[in-house]
């Protein structure tokens, strides 16, 4: 009998210390969220990393981002023209979008060339060619941002700085 009792108090013991080990856990966490969330709601976490809302978002001012050094692409044998160089600038209300913009220029830049090179020329002379071009820029360097960061939105525009074509 004494050996029984003896199992039963390190069983309740067990018991104990596991739940011990769970209150302390959960204090913690609930420590740490709320002092995440009291932060949150007094401003102090920076503005770029909380989430912009429809209404916040419009009321923030639009932030440029100019692509650096210009996009140059040669267009395979046309005789319309065989050159296309393309300064572009990026706009966001966001800071944490044109970050992202900077930080990921590469794979960016990469794929801005592939979709110039791929374009007639003759299209481009029209401004509805240059409105679809920017409307596919701008989906493409969206492609990278939403990708790299799981952000719902990216870039809101894409304006050309500058076009020529010979």
């Amino acid at each position: 009998m004494a050996q029984q009792n003896k199992l039963d108090l390190s069983e309740e013991q067990k018991k104990s210390s596991k739940s011990v080990v769970f209150i302390v856990l959960g204090t913690v966490s609930g420590t740490l969220v709320a002092v995440f969330a009291a932060l949150y709601l007094l401003g102090i976490v920076p503005p770029q990393h909380r989430p912009v809302g429809d209404a916040e978002a419009r009321e923030l001012p639009m932030i440029y981002f100019t692509m650096e050094p210009a996009f140059v692409v040669n267009f395979k044998s046309n005789p319309d023209a065989r050159l296309l160089q393309l300064g572009l600038s990026v706009a966001s209300r966001n800071q944490a979008v044109i970050d992202t913009v900077k930080k990921h220029s590469p794979m960016i830049r990469n794929n801005v060339l592939l979709l110039l090179s791929a374009e007639e020329p003759a299209a481009l002379r029209t401004a509805e060619g240059k409105e679809a071009l920017r409307a596919e820029l701008l989906k493409a360097i969206n492609g990278v941002v939403l990708k790299q960061t799981g952000y719902k939105q990216g870039a809101e525009e894409v304006y050309f700085t500058a076009f020529i074509m010979q």
